[in-house]
């Protein structure tokens, strides 16, 4: 918003110039150049109002403007009453307000509540400067919105006026602490009576002081705190059931809304990630509490398997573990020795580095915790099956999973140090271990189309796939645990349905705000979903707040004219309109954008997640096809178009990037999974009703489907209350206690509509003062007599001044109790107020103002008379002519109608004849035609009196026509009859040829059905043979097969025998070699021996010739023959009978040729000389075996090379 008060700034005020986006600094005017429009500005320091000794900037107007600052050290309840009225105004309010000094943290803008959130404990506020009070004298207060609506619910109305009080802020602005305090007041109201009368004396304004409490801070274990306002102890509250009111009850829900719903984020140690809406139902006689329910919206379960990374999961693990119950830490497998390790062995707790909060007490929040349970009704029975099934979930988480490759490609299967964490959770989730396994690992298809109808399928997932199965399991129980409590809850709550549209409540939403995380972070689907409820809001929040700013105007007559010229223009030119004063701008086209079912975003993102192969990338494109011209849907720059989309909210611009959008909005759970929680023996999971958010979403609803129809139809029902809205801020990022960050509370009032809702308001009057500030400024100043001129009327008083300082008719509006003006206009206000001497001419002025008025209400109420006068004179004479003009009118219209009538009548008579001889001229010479009309007439049931002439006139043609209508019956009676003969010839001759075409097709059938059984049995034959040849070859393969390892086996076997036979040659080689060299040395002797042999017997000789003896006979010589030449055999011979030979030559040498002569030796006769049988035998015998050996070795060793050749 913009808004520079005077046209030019003055030299010696204080402004406020712009630094950056957010900021803003405080200074003074020290000069003014109008020619070059400079001022020369200087720094001012906000606590003191002093000057800064530093060098003044010269700044250029048109670049920098400067806003008007209001007062130092003042401060407004209501920041409409400011004099200024824009950021830089409203965030220094704000500050001053809730400053330490001060301690103020509310503050009104027209009936919306700012609550700055004090970040630390403050004392509890009085209710009873409330109940029953005037509410202009109260100061701003939570307590004061909830009296408010109070009060408009008991006022008696001919419709009921429901109520509903708006909280909404920031993740730790205090939204959830200001609905506490909403709930103990109303809680207490309900049972307070009701004032019909109210004081008129003043209240002061409440200024909270801190309790004597050491303050918040690290190692300080007093410090642990559960809230920022201290509402009741619960510990007290533990009655008998019988005993507890509605309202404890109500209070002891919020425990378990948070223990459930909260969570620790990076704002917040206390954040609530759901919104609710709670209804409080009063009885419509005595307005007492009879009811309560609580609606949530939009819980943050992707929190449960996911945390992000430096924040903590719900706040029910850690109380759970840290409770220090050892039975109930058995129970659920838990460690009970260190709560941190134990904590630190859950992976969905330690994924986010971030476990404990030093504003926490997990301990005693737990034992809260379970008496608020008790409280509700849920006993300690259900409580150790509530329990059970969040250790389950924990166990849950510890479930990995490993991949192993299969026939299916890469299959999950479940890790062996998952074992135990899977049995334990399966024992407290109370569902089979193979159904859950099962669930995890397995994908079931069911057909329900084509093939096997009904037929149950598995696919096997990969690792990722069951991990994200496990993930879905622990997100559905958590969501249906949520749920039960929800429901436990409303019976406790004692919520009348049937009676809802009957009995009168109010409704507390406490709803998250405006979130824009760029750029330190990234707005994803979670975003867009949150920012639609609050533009939802913001709709709402418009139609509310400038609603009122319209009956604000109705009430002080803004409408009626006023003569504050003391002129005389038409009465006409002096209306307007009460819509002429404000105008807003509505957020409907982006609201129409998001959530249209005719082809909004969320309606884009169902439709591209129902075709197939949806993915991130066709959405965004497809988005950017859809939107590309809508105003409220910005092109991003090209290189990040790829990725994300902008929408145009009422807060700014957001980018949203694409990525998960498909698969969050698909929060659809498989029938798989949900017949696996009914199948828990848990009394929690078994008795969820059939229609519960997983049920619908089983029926194909989205998560944006869903929540569009949740906030439409949240919208619907506050559009039919009165809304009171809480605008909650929280004054730093890092939660610290007295700092006030300028930048931060700039963002959260922007996203809020704050801003933007005092620039709207701008437009109308915004700028506004009471009539008795004027009378109490200039009364004493122009004197009692002048003052008594006016009779004591203020509004007539502040008129003089304002004419008598000469202001512009069209800046200001005169009404019932104030004087508004309009935008721009606070100079007007200045110069009305800022009045440091008397004008001498001023009473002056007002009296000539009080004689003008008074002459121009004289010659006004003159003027009038003599208008009416002549107006009626008017009337009268007017009135006597209008008769006699009637009589003669009458007289006139009787004669001319007889005339008339005559005229008629002789015209209707002409027309008639012309007519006949018109239509009998026309069909003279034109008998068919003649014959059709004369068939048209007769068709007709009855003619009209001017048509039956015609009948008279075509007389003879109409006998000429039933005599041709007899001649033609005979006629067609005749060619009926010959017609019939030839058609009972031709179907006689037609029954023939088809019976005839039948022989001939059933002959011709017969032969085709021949030659198809003799081609299906020769199709068969060629099958048999084919699969005969198949079988055969097959089995040849096999037999081949077979055969081959066989002969392989026995190749193996004789090869072993081989190298036996190898190594046993190899010995007789050795031996033969031995058996040869005894033979060479038998061979050397032989030719020795030989030789001497022949010496001897040449000595014989010469002794013979010498000594006479008879001669040796042939026989003898023969025998010496061979028994001196025996025949060497070769082992490597194969004819055996030279063998035998060899062997019966060896035999017959005699044994003592064995021994050897030495050639000295001369007395060794001739027998000596041959070799020894023993030698010769064993010889023999030696090469028998080796022939013996070889022979069948080579024989088989070829025998299997041909067999291998013959296979292979």
């Amino acid at each position: 918003m913009a808004e520079t008060g005077a046209a030019k700034p003055r030299v010696g005020d204080l402004y406020w110039k712009k630094v950056g986006s957010n900021g803003w600094t405080l200074g003074k005017v020290c000069a003014v150049a109008e020619e070059s429009n400079m001022a020369e500005f200087g720094l001012v320091d906000e606590d003191s109002g002093d000057m800064l000794r530093e060098p003044h900037e010269m700044l250029d107007l048109a670049e920098h403007p400067l806003y008007p600052a209001n007062p130092l050290f003042s401060t407004c309840a209501d920041m409409t009453s400011l004099h200024h009225l824009h950021e830089a105004a409203l965030v220094k309010n704000l500050q001053d307000r809730s400053a330490l000094s001060n301690q103020r943290p509310y503050t009104f803008m027209a009936n919306v509540l700012i609550a700055i959130n004090p970040l630390r404990y403050l004392e509890g506020v009085d209710k009873d400067l409330f109940i029953g009070k005037p509410l202009d004298k109260c100061p701003p207060h939570p307590y004061h919105v909830a009296e408010s609506a109070y009060r408009q619910l008991c006022t008696l109305r001919p419709v009921m006026q429901n109520q509903s009080i708006i909280i909404s802020g920031e993740s730790g602005s205090g939204k959830t602490e200001t609905s506490k305090i909403i709930l103990d007041f109303l809680t207490v109201r309900a049972v307070a009576p009701r004032s019909e009368s109210f004081d008129d004396h003043s209240e002061p304004e409440v200024t909270t002081m801190p309790l004597k409490r050491p303050s918040i801070s690290k190692g300080s274990t007093s410090s642990r705190v559960l809230s920022s306002f201290s509402i009741r102890d619960v510990s007290s509250m533990l009655k008998e059931p019988n005993t507890v009111t509605l309202g404890e009850r109500l209070m002891e829900t919020i425990p378990i809304l948070e223990s459930f719903g909260n969570a620790k984020t990076h704002r917040n140690h206390n954040s609530s990630r759901f919104g609710k809406y709670m209804r409080l139902q009063f009885s419509s006689r005595h307005y007492e509490l009879t009811g309560a329910s609580i609606d949530t919206y939009l819980l943050e379960k992707s929190r449960l398997v996911h945390p992000p990374n430096g924040e903590r999961n719900f706040h029910i693990f850690y109380e759970l573990l840290r409770s220090g119950r050892s039975d109930l830490q058995t129970l659920l497998h838990v460690g009970n020795d260190d709560p941190e390790r134990t904590i630190q062995s859950f992976h969905y707790l330690n994924r986010s580095a971030c476990t404990s909060s030093d504003l926490l007490d997990d301990a005693a929040n737990f034992s809260k915790l379970t008496d608020a349970l008790l409280m509700v009704g849920i006993d300690h029975l259900q409580q150790t099956d509530l329990f059970k099934l969040v250790g389950g979930l924990l166990h849950l988480g510890n479930v990995d999973f490993d991949e192993e490759e299969t026939s299916e490609g890469l299959s999950a299967v479940l890790a062996e140090t998952s074992l135990v964490s899977l049995s334990h959770a399966s024992e407290l989730l109370g569902v089979p271990v193979d159904e859950l396994s099962s669930a995890m690992l397995n994908k079931r298809i069911t057909r329900s189309k084509g093939g096997r109808k009904n037929s149950i399928y598995y696919l096997k997932k990969d690792a990722r796939q069951a991990s994200y199965s496990r993930d879905t399991i622990a997100k559905s129980i958590y969501e249906l645990v949520f749920a039960w409590l929800m429901r436990q809850c409303a019976c406790a709550l004692e919520y009348n349905e049937a009676l809802r549209d009957v009995l009168p409540y109010i409704g507390v939403l406490d709803i998250f705000g405006f979130e824009d995380f760029e750029p330190m972070n990234r707005n994803s689907f979670e975003q867009l979903l949150i920012n639609y409820a609050n533009e939802t809001l913001q709709s709402i929040f418009n139609t509310c707040i400038f609603q009122a700013e319209q009956e604000l105007y109705l009430s002080e007559h803004i409408h009626v004219p006023n003569n504050v010229e003391l002129t005389f223009p038409p009465i006409a030119d002096r209306l307007n309109s009460t819509s002429e004063l404000i105008t807003y701008v509505d957020n409907q086209e982006c609201l129409t954008l998001i959530a249209s079912r005719q082809g909004g975003v969320f309606a884009t993102i169902d439709t591209v997640s129902r075709l197939p192969g949806p993915s991130d990338r066709k959405l965004n494109e497809r988005l950017h096809t859809l939107f590309k011209r809508n105003a409220c849907f910005p092109l991003p720059h090209p290189k990040e178009a790829h990725e994300m989309f902008c929408i145009v909210h009422y807060a700014g611009t957001v980018k949203y990037h694409i990525e998960s959008f498909i698969d969050k909005n698909n929060n659809i759970i498989s029938a798989q999974f949900e017949e696996l929680i009914h199948m828990s023996r848990s009394r929690i999971l078994s008795s969820q009703p059939t229609t519960t958010p997983v049920a619908s979403q089983l029926k194909g609803g989205s998560v944006s489907q869903m929540f569009s129809v949740q906030m439409k139809g949240l919208a619907s029902e506050l559009e039919g209350t009165r809304c009171n809205f809480i605008r909650c801020i929280k004054p730093n990022a890092a939660m610290a206690v007295g700092v006030f960050d300028r930048n931060s509370v700039v963002d959260q009032l922007r996203c809020s509509g704050t801003v933007q809702a005092c620039s709207v308001l701008r437009v109308g009057l915004p700028t506004r003062i009471l009539y008795a500030e004027v009378v109490d400024i200039y009364a004493p100043l122009v004197g009692d007599d002048v003052y008594s001129r006016f009779k004591l009327n203020e509004r007539l008083f502040t008129q003089a001044i304002c004419a008598a300082l000469r202001f512009p008719a069209d800046a200001y509006r005169l009404g019932d109790t104030r004087l508004f003006f309009r935008t721009g206009k606070i100079d007007l206000l200045d110069q009305l107020l800022n009045v440091t001497k008397i004008d001498p001419n001023l009473p002056s002025a007002l009296g000539r103002y009080v004689i003008k008025r008074r002459w121009v209400s004289a010659v006004t109420k003159a003027i009038v008379y003599k208008r009416f006068e002549r107006i009626y004179h008017e009337c009268k004479f007017r009135r006597r002519a209008i008769v006699l003009q009637c009589a003669w009118r009458q007289h006139r219209a009787r004669l001319e109608l007889a005339s008339l009538r005559r005229q008629q009548a002789i015209a209707i008579k002409l027309q008639s004849w012309i007519r006949k001889l018109q239509i009998m001229k026309a069909f003279a010479g034109r008998p068919d035609e003649k014959l059709s009309l004369l068939h048209g007439l007769l068709s007709k049931p009855a003619l009209p009196k001017g048509q039956k002439w015609l009948l008279t006139w075509l007389g003879p043609l109409q006998r000429a026509m039933y005599v041709q209508k007899l001649c033609r019956k005979a006629c067609v009676a005749y060619m009926v009859k010959r017609g019939f003969l030839w058609l009972y010839e031709n179907v006689r001759k037609k029954r023939a040829q088809l019976l005839l075409q039948t022989q001939m097709r059933v002959l011709l059938a017969k032969r085709r059905l021949q030659e198809l059984v003799r081609q299906r049995r020769a199709r068969d034959h060629w099958k048999r043979a084919i699969l005969g040849a198949r079988v055969c070859s097959l089995f040849l393969r096999q037999f081949k097969r077979v055969h081959l390892t066989r002969l392989e086996a026995s190749h193996e076997s004789l090869t072993a025998r081989n190298e036996a036979l190898e190594a046993r040659v190899l010995t007789l080689t050795t031996e033969l070699n031995d058996a040869k060299k005894q033979n060479e040395a038998l061979a050397a002797a032989v030719v020795e021996n030989k030789r001497l042999l022949d010496a001897r017997a040449a000595r014989i000789a010469a002794l013979e010739a010498q000594v006479p003896k008879p001669k040796e006979s042939l026989l003898s010589r023969v025998f010496r023959f061979f028994t001196c030449n025996s025949a060497p055999f070769d082992l490597e011979d194969n004819d055996d009978d030279a063998a035998e030979r060899t062997v019966s030559e060896c035999s017959s040498v005699d044994d003592h040729t064995n021994k050897v002569t030495p050639p000295s030796s001369t007395t060794s006769t001739a027998s000596s000389s041959t070799p020894s049988p023993a030698t010769t035998n064993m010889a023999t015998k030696q090469a028998r075996k080796l022939s013996n050996f070889v022979k069948p070795a080579k024989r088989q060793h070829e025998g299997v090379w041909k067999i291998s050749r013959f296979v292979f």
